[in-house]
């Protein structure tokens, strides 16, 4: 663009053309971005203690068999927990700042201390679940730390963490075998000696004896 037609630009331009690109519609209310995050929030805490639970349900069932591979998953867990906690805490800066929102612009809120008061119900929930979830991994770590000392557990060895995968062999069915085996010893026995038979010579190929002298004598065969 010219620096002649750039400055009728700037005087001709009346802003309309942005107004029809993008409409202005009614602003939303502060209180909904804060809102939903701290659902998302909870929903995700919610699936990592869910998780957890899982997970030490299943090292309390190998824990007898397998004492060191069990305690590292209960390791893994309580990290888990761990961020869930967090997350937990994020919920709570949120709920805080719902309710600044909420008295900022009351006249937008006409609904929503119901839902808030939905919310922190199910925060306080969550964090009641997080720590009976803690408390049970602790304890489980616990008892395979006990045990392991008091050697009622026989922790296994590093090696063994990982379960062997051995490739049995696939035995040949009895009966096709049956229907292709040759009934004489000499039919099933000859593919053998076939392939051990050497080549024979040819009958003209004759090989003169060494001289004295080191050399051979010269060779003439005819083959008339």
């Amino acid at each position: 663009m010219s620096r002649r037609n750039h400055a009728q630009a700037h005087r001709r331009a009346t802003g309309t053309c942005r107004d029809r690109r993008r409409p202005q519609g009614p602003r939303r209310a502060a209180w909904v971005r804060p809102l939903r995050r701290l659902h998302r929030t909870l929903d995700s805490s919610f699936r990592l203690i869910s998780s957890t639970l899982l997970a030490a349900d299943a090292c309390q069932r190998r824990a007898q068999r397998r004492p060191v591979r069990a305690s590292l998953e209960l390791y893994e867990a309580s990290e888990m927990l761990e961020r869930a906690a967090s997350r937990l805490q994020w919920v709570a800066n949120d709920l805080a700042e719902v309710n600044a929102c909420i008295a900022r612009e009351p006249e937008k809120a006409a609904n929503v201390p119901e839902l808030l008061v939905m919310a922190t119900a199910r925060w306080v929930f969550l964090a009641g679940w997080l720590q009976e979830s803690s408390d049970k991994v602790v304890a489980l770590q616990h008892d395979i730390l006990e045990g392991v000392q008091t050697g009622a557990i026989v922790p296994e060895r590093v090696g063994d963490s990982r379960p062997r995968i051995v490739l049995a062999p696939r035995p040949v069915p009895i009966r096709a075998f049956l229907l292709r085996r040759q009934h004489r010893v000499v039919d099933r026995i000859a593919p053998l000696l076939r392939r051990r038979r050497r080549t024979p010579r040819p009958a003209a190929l004759r090989v003169p004896r060494r001289s004295i002298l080191g050399r051979a004598p010269p060779l003439s065969v005819c083959l008339l």
